[in-house]
C-alpha cells in the first residue's frame, strides 16, 4: 500500500527499539476489505484510515484501545450501549478507541479521505464538560491526531 498520509506513523513503527516484544502489527488488504464490506457497505474506507489499519490495525503502538483489531465487534458492542442510552448514528462510522466501555472515539466513513475525529459518550458521567454526548476532538483531521500520538509516544518511550 502506498502511504500518502501517515508516513510519520510508518517510520515510527519501524523503530524496533521502541517496541521490544510488542511490535506494531497491521491488517492485510483482505482484512481491510472485510471491514469495508461490513462497516461501509463495500465502499472504500477513508484513505488515511486504510493506511492506519495497514500499518497498525491489530496492535497500533499509539495507546488506542482497538480491541486487538476487532473493529466490527467493538462497534457491535457499542451499538447496544448506544441504543440503551437513546443514541443513534445514521451515517457509516468506525470506532478506533474507547475508554472504560463508556465512551469511544470514531470517524465517519463518508467525510472524504482524512475525516474529523469525534467522541461519543454512552454513559452520562462521561459526557463532555458541556453535557454533550457527541463532540469533535481537538484535532481537525485523523492524520493530525495520529501525528500527535506518534510524537507523544516517541517522547514517552525515549
Amino acid at each position: 500500500m502506498t502511504i500518502e498520509y501517515l508516513g510519520s506513523y510508518k517510520a515510527y513503527t519501524e523503530r524496533e527499539e521502541l517496541f521490544g516484544d510488542f511490535p506494531v502489527k497491521g491488517k492485510t488488504l483482505e482484512e481491510i476489505q472485510e471491514i469495508e464490506n461490513e462497516m461501509n457497505n463495500g465502499n472504500p474506507l477513508p484513505k488515511v484510515f486504510k493506511e492506519y489499519l495497514w500499518i497498525g490495525g491489530y496492535e497500533n503502538g499509539l495507546g488506542f484501545d482497538d480491541a486487538f483489531g476487532n473493529y466490527i465487534g467493538k462497534r457491535k458492542s457499542y451499538l447496544k450501549k448506544m441504543k440503551e442510552r437513546g443514541i443513534e448514528i445514521t451515517r457509516p462510522f468506525i470506532i478506533f478507541d474507547s475508554l472504560d466501555g463508556a465512551t469511544f472515539a470514531f470517524i465517519y466513513l463518508d467525510e472524504g479521505d482524512n475525516p474529523q475525529p469525534w467522541n461519543c459518550s454512552v454513559r452520562k458521567a462521561y459526557d463532555n464538560d458541556e453535557g454533550e454526548q457527541f463532540w469533535k476532538m481537538g484535532c481537525k483531521v485523523f492524520k493530525e491526531l495520529i501525528e500527535y500520538k506518534v510524537d507523544y509516544e516517541i517522547a514517552l518511550r525515549s
